[in-house]
């Protein structure tokens, strides 16, 4: 309503009554009739998804026994054999959850290749044996490759992918297909005409991304490379250089001017560094995962493959030996836990400051919601996943662009102040 700019009475003039809606503005009411739900999402021209209620408190952890996650077992058929066993690991209703895959597919026996999925992917290989990794239809070196035990690698969207056993020793992985930043635009683009699709995607086509988008937001303010290089005392020759795919042709300091001048947010002309393959693939070895070994809180990391072009999906290896001293960890994203060995003791701290725990063996499994502080104490491994489902990259970005992002967050929290000039009833 206050993105609209309407009121219960016009709502009214619509065919919506307003007794019923004032009801559940106030907070007296929870429910609508069929009747008026429609006709509510007709006048304010949303989906019913957008206005339906969701529960009003999250959980703050679950946990998963080993016997529980080996129920979830989902045999998979593929090309004639029992190519995978799939098992889920803990999370909330509705959430996407790792999986872990037993890899059945036998080493004399070339995998048979998926189509890949919007969704990128970190996949960890749990060992004990090798597993082979395929990526495309014709193999070389880039596209077919053994994953040692520990081996990790993220994948981008839409890689297709598979995996078969080496030897006879069997093999697991953990596989985490994370949020995709793009699942937004991609649901607005599929209601678009196709003229203003094939548009965009010429437009990218054309030059590196970057430039692109320095195209795009200099159209958008009715500029060209003259007009904008007068405006931000930056070089017109520099500018349409940019825009034409050298994507150094601009300093930083340039950038900001620009970014400043026109009013856009000139961190997105600024291109990640790159350690892709071929096929955009991100690789870590099990001996490049140990190398990274370093002290945290209590505990004794090493990093799984990660990648800033996908800066939500993480991976962690953590060794547990000891008392934690106190709750220890608490991170801005959701955390995923899978126990590989020992076992460790997990604690977290519940709404009501008091602090729960449960002690979990090899194949037992956690999560833990963002900003919940908890603990793994005891002898044990775990890995650690986490995407960008709550507080990912995309939403730091908006807040480091936001006036008092603080107060901003605080007022917008459960906001049940009205647009107009007098309080709503539920303010």
């Amino acid at each position: 309503m206050n993105a609209r700019k309407t009121t219960p009475e016009l709502l009214g003039a619509e065919g919506v009554d307003t007794a019923v809606l004032t009801a559940v503005l106030d907070g007296s009411r929870t429910e609508i009739p069929q009747a008026q739900f429609t006709a509510l999402c007709t006048a304010l021209r949303v989906t019913p998804e957008q206005i339906a209620a969701r529960e009003d408190t999250a959980p703050v952890a679950i946990v998963q026994s080993a016997q529980d996650m080996h129920a979830t077992r989902r045999p998979i058929q593929r090309a004639g054999i029992h190519f995978y066993n799939y098992y889920t690991m803990a999370a909330p209703p509705g959430r996407v959850a790792p999986v872990i895959l037993d890899i059945l597919c036998p080493a004399d026996t070339l995998p048979t290749l998926n189509n890949g999925h919007l969704e990128p992917a970190i996949t960890i290989n749990l060992g004990p044996g090798r597993i082979h990794g395929r990526w495309a239809a014709e193999l070389d070196d880039v596209t077919w490759r053994v994953l040692e035990p520990g081996d990790s690698y993220v994948e981008p969207s839409y890689c297709p992918h598979t995996y078969g056993l080496v030897d006879d020793t069997p093999a697991r992985i953990v596989s985490y297909t994370g949020v995709s930043n793009l699942a937004r635009l991609l649901d607005e683009t599929n209601v678009w005409q196709d003229p203003a699709a094939e548009a965009m995607l010429t437009d990218l086509d054309a030059v590196p991304a970057v430039s692109a988008i320095l195209r795009a937001a200099l159209r958008r303010r009715a500029c060209d490379a003259d007009g904008a290089g007068r405006l931000a005392g930056v070089s017109a020759e520099h500018i349409s250089a940019f825009c034409d795919g050298k994507t150094d042709s601009l300093t930083l300091d340039e950038l900001r001017e620009l970014g400043a001048a026109l009013g856009f947010d000139f961190r997105t002309l600024i291109e990640p560094v790159r350690r892709r393959d071929a096929l955009g693939k991100t690789h870590l070895t099990a001996a490049q995962s140990r190398a990274s070994t370093r002290t945290f809180a209590s505990y004794t990391a090493a990093s799984a493959a990660m990648t800033p072009e996908l800066p939500d999906l993480i991976g962690v290896f953590l060794t547990v030996d000891g008392e934690a001293d106190g709750l220890d960890l608490c991170d801005h994203g959701e955390n995923h836990y899978l126990v590989t060995e020992g076992e460790p003791t997990l604690r977290w701290q519940e709404p009501d400051g008091t602090v729960a725990d449960a002690v979990l063996g090899p194949d037992g499994t956690a999560w833990l919601a963002p900003f919940v502080a908890h603990s793994w104490s005891g002898s044990g491994s775990v890995i650690k996943l986490g995407s960008g489902d709550h507080l990912g990259y995309l939403d730091q970005i908006e807040l480091t662009n936001t006036f008092d992002p603080v107060a901003t967050l605080r007022r917008g929290r459960r906001d049940a102040h009205g647009w107009g000039y007098e309080p709503s009833k539920g303010s």
